[in-house]
């Protein structure tokens, strides 16, 4: 979640925050085979044909969390398409691909930190993203190579990855090549886990340092400017876990300690996924879906922000697969939850 090391609580985070990242490279072309009908005489049962007319391919692009890799997402695309062979609603998972992000490429943010921009919490965002955006599109060009151009665009994005996801859907990487400007009209639907998606004034600290305020006070980056261009926002938001400083609970004081900066209070009122609070969590709901989970309904388990600890110490092998957690840590992407937000994809 914290874009820049050099804040407040980056410690915390890099310890304790499970964020993602995976790439282009990540070869998952995931395709749900249709179910052969059964031999009717029944002229009102539809034809292999009629099912075939009425299933619409969804491809998707992942974005990335920080600090984490391509590996770290296979559980995520399992889980997915165990989800839409259970929901049946006409959509077949196309090509899947992650933005190729090693752990290695956030050290570009550190060319930013010496900067006027920086201190004044106003960063650039197509120049500090802009090696975000180009690896968005890398993976779009595999998207559109397996699919044609006809491909319909779900992005997924988890923790920073919904919100510079957003930025590249509002214009804010300025491209001008022929994948991006098929990208923005492919595009059906977006979903976000866990994602911040504004930078209040109450906040500590500006974390981001105006990279997301500018997002957010960009109307071509609000859910009503996506909406009126046909794509659908869900954004995804877990309430399971409080935060608290006097504690022996870790996950409480992770949580508080990721609250507190990011919201500015801390109380028994907010509530989030160990590392974005809800308050945080979702757009305008006039024109975006708000789907709240909080618990697993088979453990009873919080749902976290990730299933996964990263490592950024690691810079030998940027593609080395983070500290996975043990299976009873719920998250968004867990096959008990991921129902609930996967029947969105269209």
């Amino acid at each position: 979640l914290l874009l820049l090391a050099a804040v407040p609580n980056a410690s915390a985070f890099s310890s304790a925050v499970p964020v993602l990242s995976t790439a282009s490279g990540y070869g998952c072309d995931f395709a749900l085979a249709a179910a052969e009908p059964s031999a009717s005489t029944d002229t009102g049962t539809p034809s292999a044909t009629d099912e075939a007319q009425s299933t619409r391919r969804v491809s998707i692009l992942l974005c990335p969390a920080q600090f984490c890799v391509p590996s770290d997402y296979d559980v995520l695309f399992d889980s997915l398409l165990k989800a839409e062979a259970r929901l049946n609603n006409d959509v077949e998972i196309g090509t899947c691909r992650v933005a190729d992000l090693p752990r290695t490429e956030w050290i570009k943010v550190a060319k930013q930190l010496p900067t006027k921009a920086f201190l004044e919490a106003k960063l650039p965002v197509k120049k500090t993203l802009g090696w975000y955006f180009d690896a968005m599109e890398n993976a779009l060009s595999d998207i559109f190579a397996e699919e044609g151009p006809d491909a319909n665009i779900c992005i997924i994005g988890h923790s920073i990855g919904g919100w510079v996801a957003r930025a590249y859907l509002g214009g804010l990487s300025g491209s001008s090549t022929s994948i991006g400007r098929l990208a923005q009209s492919r595009v059906s639907s977006f979903i976000t886990l866990g994602t911040p998606h504004s930078s209040p004034e109450a906040a500590l600290v500006d974390q981001t340092r105006g990279l997301l305020r500018a997002v957010e006070e960009s109307s071509t980056c609000s859910a009503q400017s996506l909406a009126e261009r046909g794509i659908e926002t869900t954004c995804v938001g877990s309430s399971g876990l409080g935060g608290n400083f006097i504690t022996t609970n870790v996950e409480e004081l992770v949580a508080a300690s990721s609250y507190l900066p990011l919201l500015g209070k801390i109380g028994k009122d907010v509530k989030g996924d160990g590392i974005v609070p809800m308050d945080l969590a979702f757009l305008d709901d006039t024109h975006a879906r708000r789907v709240e989970v909080e618990s697993c309904s088979i453990t009873g388990g919080a749902v976290r922000h990730a299933h996964v600890i990263p490592t950024p110490w690691n810079l030998f092998d940027g593609y080395a697969g983070s500290i996975i957690l043990p299976e009873e840590f719920i998250w968004y992407g867990s096959e008990s939850i991921i129902d609930d937000w996967a029947q969105h994809i269209r």
